[in-house]
């Protein structure tokens, strides 16, 4: 089966990206109908199995930070993800094909792989004009909304707690499909820096300016 999703790009993420791309891919997948309204045979592994995963992943990652004998585990812990991930988006596009409807694919959470020759016909994303933050329904809960645009896109969206003009401090909250998006389990009485992309066929944009909110 072709790769359709760019599954090899995991495989650059830190533990802690890597864990916590996979949460946002379950979350994605259990409102996905692959999955929402199927029975799942035991070799689809699922969100389930890939919240599993990521909970392995970290705690293996702090295992070999405190003893590095632990790192094959850390290491095995990362590609059986990756698997489950791989797994899954694999049963999304036997899916997709059954159903003969390829938007199917658009809202795993995963980006498709980069074709050899970029699509022609979609424009490079531009910089969104308007992000805007704001709090939740509950404590840890926040909403965030960026303008619409014309086509199919992603919309990545990156959290800081440090300083947000130092590229290291910032990680990847979550990958949506909508301008409209909800986040939930983010840590009381913090100062956060937020910001967003557009991810299309034919590129990746520049990121938005900083939001800033603290998180109650």
């Amino acid at each position: 089966m072709p790769e359709l999703f760019d599954i090899p790009s995991l495989k650059d993420l830190s533990d802690g990206d890597l864990a916590l791309h996979g949460e946002n891919i379950a979350e994605n997948l259990e409102e996905h109908p692959a999955f929402k309204f199927q029975t799942l045979p035991p070799c689809i592994p699922g969100p389930s199995q890939i919240r599993q995963d990521a909970t392995l992943v970290k705690q293996t990652s702090t295992a070999a930070r405190l003893d590095p004998s632990k790192e094959p585990e850390r290491q095995a812990a990362r590609d059986k993800m990756i698997q489950s991930i791989r797994f899954s988006c694999q049963y999304v596009v036997m899916y997709a094909t059954h159903e003969n409807d390829p938007s199917h694919l658009d809202t795993v959470g995963v980006p498709r792989a980069h074709r050899a020759v970029r699509n022609t016909t979609a424009k490079l994303p531009e910089k969104f004009s308007k992000v805007k933050v704001s709090h939740g329904d509950k404590s840890g809960a926040i909403k965030i909304y960026v303008n619409k645009w014309e086509g199919k896109g992603s919309v990545e969206v990156q959290i800081c707690y440090g300083d947000p003009g130092s590229e290291g401090s910032w990680q990847l909250l979550k990958i949506a499909h909508y301008c409209h998006i909800a986040h939930e389990g983010l840590e009381p009485a913090r100062r956060a820096y937020f910001r967003a992309r557009l991810l299309n066929e034919a590129g990746v944009g520049p990121w938005s300016d900083a939001v800033e909110l603290i998180i109650i």
